[in-house]
């Protein structure tokens, strides 16, 4: 009985591992006196349109599906023209990742950063995408 007791618990922790566990989703505007549009979107989740100040961040909590199919991308648009813009894959899912990460878009005036924070560490940031310019 003990032995089914251990091995019980042992099996709930890699369930919850391979499964479970928030992934957070922070946009940040660091443009300089612009606003932000953002949209972020899954296959079957809306997070809707919302408009970000100088300074100001969007934090977004979702967890994956069982199938480890999940995926958001996100569009930003710098106001008030809102002709320069990026969409990118903001999530995707690993069959194995770090426990509550918490994945940071950046947006600065040369383009779209990216900082992965985990449970036990901090990256810097990284720029991984040029702004695109649509001409008017």
């Amino acid at each position: 009985m003990n032995n089914l007791f251990i091995f019980l618990i042992l099996f709930s922790l890699c369930i919850e591992h391979t499964i479970g566990g928030e992934i957070k989703l922070v946009l940040v505007n660091e443009l300089h006196n612009k606003v932000l549009a953002i949209r972020c979107k899954s296959k079957n989740d809306n997070l809707g349109d919302h408009d970000l100040r100088v300074g100001q961040s969007k934090r977004f909590e979702f967890s994956d599906n069982v199938w480890k199919t999940t995926l958001f991308w996100c569009n930003m648009w710098q106001a008030p023209s809102y002709r320069v813009h990026q969409r990118f894959d903001a999530y995707r899912s690993k069959w194995k990742r770090h426990l509550d990460p918490t994945y940071f878009w950046i947006a600065r005036e040369d383009g779209v950063y990216f900082r992965e924070d985990e449970l036990y560490g901090y990256k810097p940031p990284v720029k991984r995408y040029d702004w695109n310019h649509t001409a008017p």
